[in-house]
């Protein structure tokens, strides 16, 4: 796996955990009594219990949820000791907000942050993968 390979792997396990976190938001919220609409949803009564159900989807997305926190968890440790190997510092800086911050910005803005232009940025990126890839 290639240095950018492996940064990249981390930003979308990053998107994974985000999305299992949405997915047991919308769960959660499914629970709460104003989310039955008794006018229109049937209230079952039937051995079939769609909130065990869902507290069961939960559970499980919970359980799921730490296994992927604990690997991002390692993954992002060894992503920031690679990305410290860059002797240039802005390069550093640029992979560092573009590869793990919590909100994934894009690289318009990394460039904003870094009060950088788009094209700069960029450059910076490019540059520091080619440094890592000659590294590995």
């Amino acid at each position: 796996m290639t240095a950018k390979q492996f940064l990249y792997s981390v930003r979308d396990e990053q998107k994974e955990i985000e999305e299992i976190g949405d997915r047991i938001y919308e769960l959660e919220m499914s629970l709460l009594p104003g989310a039955m609409r008794y006018d229109v949803d049937r209230v079952q009564v039937s051995p079939t219990d769609t909130t065990t159900d869902r507290m069961v989807e939960i559970a499980e997305y919970m359980g799921e949820l730490k296994r992927k926190q604990s690997a991002l968890t390692e993954k992002r440790l060894k992503a920031q000791r690679l990305i410290n190997h860059l002797t240039d510092s802005r390069e550093r800086q640029v992979l560092d907000i573009y590869f793990l911050s919590v909100k994934r910005p894009g690289m318009k803005d990394v460039a904003v942050m870094l009060n950088y232009s788009q094209r700069q940025a960029y450059r910076f990126y490019v540059s520091a993968l080619e440094h890592l890839e000659r590294w590995q």
